[in-house]
């Protein structure tokens, strides 16, 4: 079942051309790796996505049928990779945010998350690493009952078996009814939770399709595709 499409979608800062006649979907119940390299297009897509930016031609259909704006932040969870606390927050401060920001908040999630996290509702959050301090913002982010989770690089300060956690967590609160697109550069680490990716190349998906067929097609992983479609040596 489409959860989300994007249909023609353009996005230009000055004479840079970022989103270029973009299409894509997002079927219900999946989890997508959104992948390319810097400057091509990722958090962009993500923040148009977010209505944090508006799109200079095109059109987005989002989940249940919501208008762009109000209705369409009320159904997407967006983490941005640069999501900071006020200094003064401990973590059931960050977690008490949401829950009055958000009427999708749910609290038996929070408690999951902070359970799978390691995460202590006493810690003063300048105080914890940025891989920690990361784990929160995942946490909280995850807290919401959301149609779409927007993940933008969540594991970029996480050591390797913070990963775990964090994938961890994904997993756990993952449902059929709910879709997460997550941009990283750590395929490897992560391809195995993806049910499709995204390739995305001078701001055209280049390549979209579920990974089995797509590993079954190439007798290949997804990071050696990447690197063709890349170039990467």
């Amino acid at each position: 079942m489409e959860l989300l499409k994007a249909t023609s979608l353009s996005k230009r800062f000055g004479k840079k051309k970022v989103l270029d006649n973009l299409n894509m979907t997002i079927s219900q119940g999946n989890i997508v790796g959104l992948l390319g390299p810097n400057g091509a297009g990722k958090t962009t897509l993500m923040k148009t996505i977010a209505c944090l930016l508006k799109p200079d031609a095109g059109k987005i259909t989002y989940p249940a049928g919501a208008q762009r704006g109000v209705a369409s932040k009320s159904v997407i969870a967006f983490l941005p990779d640069n999501l900071t606390f006020p200094s003064w927050m401990k973590v059931r401060d960050a977690f008490a945010f949401y829950e009055k920001m958000y009427p999708d908040y749910d609290a038996e999630k929070a408690k999951t998350m902070q359970d799978i996290l390691q995460l202590s509702p006493n810690d003063t959050i300048k105080k914890l690493s940025k891989g920690m301090q990361e784990r929160v913002a995942l946490g909280v982010t995850f807290s919401r009952r959301a149609s779409l989770y927007l993940l933008d690089e969540p594991l970029g300060g996480i050591d390797p078996v913070g990963r775990m956690k964090v994938l961890q967590s994904i997993i756990a609160t993952h449902s059929p009814e709910s879709s997460i697109l997550l941009s990283t550069h750590l395929i490897k680490d992560v391809e195995m939770v993806f049910d499709s990716v995204m390739l995305i190349k001078d701001g055209k998906i280049a390549v979209e399709q579920d990974c089995e067929s797509l590993r079954q097609e190439t007798g290949r992983k997804i990071e050696d595709i990447y690197m063709e479609v890349f170039d990467v040596v």
